[in-house]
């Protein structure tokens, strides 16, 4: 502390000190300047006084604000001094008024260069300060969300990488990183996607790119990571640099796949629940049936009302075991790219659906959950189950800013609107009273919507929205 203060204190001495070495050397050449004007100007003398206006050039740099003001008064004072006690000639005056206006001129642009320069200094350390803070903050932020940062020289064939980057990949801030050093890292079974992928970034096919991949760490132990991969181009544009971010996402992959294998297991435990409920059900029906066939219970009696009931009662027991058939499997899968025409061609020639005339222009994939042709499927089978004298169905693409909408419209007799807002809820309906609840669950899992806008009378329409992100065209 104590020598900081040492340190300061010379420093302000030595500014002190520049400061008044201009007003020093002015008061000395004033005094000369006086005492010379006495007699006339010989030429050693005339060489002299011109050096007289230089400490006006030290006055304009140290005090640029005032630069030409005080160079002004600082060269008219001692002429004026001058004449009035010893009245010099006319040569003497001219002369040294000419000096006065060309140093007056050179004070004036010293400080305009000097107040620009402190300008552009302020400037340019308030822009480094700047960019300081934003790399500490940068550096938080980028620790905090636990990701490092590596970056790939392509002419010195050389890697570097921060602190954070070297934890995760087991690297001590001592240890040198191998060239290319992902490629002792990287396990087998990604290799070839992480060769094609730099490699398409090195050629300047690629400007960036993500990747999930399995590492190794510098001690074998396995991890995963999603690599972000950018490039640095040179003033002539070729590829320079390739820059990555590491995220460990080990904890996330071993989430999803305890998910997807509890997920598997409540399948296969629901199946086989709903496999034996089924069979006892059909084994209730049977016996029922059979009380009716051999006269046990007697028509137009309250036992038979009984028994009707009872036999309704299984019947939706019946629509629930296929309601939960249907829904068990939705989001068990990652989503994945659906060709619409293609797809769509290949349902409607089945033969339940071969009375309908259908038209596709839907050029497109989309990305969905596996099931997301059940929505078809569905929508195809309410055609012919409600549509009434239905011949024909349309399906068609379009697309706004944000998404693209599939519309799918038949000619039949349309959705009355009182029903519009309740058809996709659970049970209502004549059938199962699901199609549509499940149609919509599908959808909504990959943020896809789905309502009905047709006329009654004239078809119904179904408008199918899909953020573009989950949309590519074939």
């Amino acid at each position: 502390m104590v020598k900081m203060l040492d340190n300061l204190l010379n420093e302000r001495r030595k500014d002190m000190a520049m400061s008044l070495a201009p007003a020093v050397a002015l008061f000395i050449a004033m005094i000369v300047q006086i005492w010379l004007s006495r007699d006339s100007l010989e030429e050693y003398q005339q060489a002299y006084l011109s050096l007289y206006y230089l400490p006006m050039i030290l006055i304009s740099y140290y005090y640029p604000r005032y630069g030409p003001f005080q160079a002004l008064l600082i060269g008219t004072v001692p002429i004026i001094i001058s004449y009035s006690l010893f009245a010099p000639g006319m040569e003497y005056a001219i002369y040294m008024i000419l000096w006065l206006i060309f140093f007056v001129i050179i004070g004036w642009l010293i400080s305009f260069l000097v107040m620009r320069t402190e300008q552009n200094s302020s400037e340019l350390e308030e822009m480094t300060k700047d960019l300081q803070d934003s790399k500490e903050l940068l550096g938080t932020a980028l620790w905090g969300a636990g990701l490092g940062v590596w970056e790939h020289d392509l002419k010195e064939g050389r890697d570097t990488a921060d602190a954070r980057w070297r934890a995760l990949m087991g690297y001590s801030p001592k240890d040198d990183i191998p060239n290319d050093v992902f490629q002792i890292h990287v396990h087998p079974e990604f290799m070839q996607k992480y060769q094609d992928t730099m490699s398409l970034l090195t050629s300047g096919s690629l400007d960036n790119s993500k990747l999930e991949l399995k590492l190794y760490r510098k001690n074998g132990d396995e991890m995963w990571a999603r690599i972000f991969l950018n490039v640095k181009h040179s003033k002539d544009g070729d590829v320079e640099k390739v820059v990555g971010i590491l995220e460990d996402i080990t904890s996330n992959i071993v989430q999803q796949m305890a998910v997807v294998s509890a997920n598997e297991k409540l399948n296969i435990l629901s199946s086989i629940t709903r496999h034996d409920i089924l069979n006892e059900i059909t084994a209730a029906q049977g016996y029922l049936g059979l009380m009716d066939l051999e006269g046990y219970i007697l028509p137009d009696t309250k036992s038979y009302d009984y028994m009707r009931k009872v036999n309704d009662s299984i019947e939706n027991i019946l629509r629930q075991m296929e309601f939960t058939r249907q829904y068990q499997d939705i989001g068990a899968k990652a989503p994945e790219w659906h060709n619409i025409p293609d797809k769509v061609k290949k349902m409607a020639i089945r033969p339940e659906f071969q009375s309908l005339e259908v038209s596709v222009d839907c050029p497109i994939e989309v990305l969905g959950d596996p099931l997301f042709m059940n929505v078809f499927y569905n929508l195809f089978e309410n055609t012919i189950k409600h549509g009434g004298e239905v011949t024909k169905v349309d399906i068609s693409y379009g697309h706004g800013q944000k998404e693209g909408v599939i519309v799918y419209q038949d000619d039949g007799k349309g959705i009355p609107d009182p029903m519009k807002s309740r058809i996709f809820d659970r049970g209502y309906g004549k059938g199962t009273g699901y199609g549509l609840f499940v149609s919509k669950e599908i959808l909504e899992l990959t943020d896809i919507k789905i309502k009905e806008v047709g006329v009654e009378g004239k078809g119904a329409r179904f408008e199918i929205t899909i953020p573009l992100a989950n949309i590519r065209r074939i």
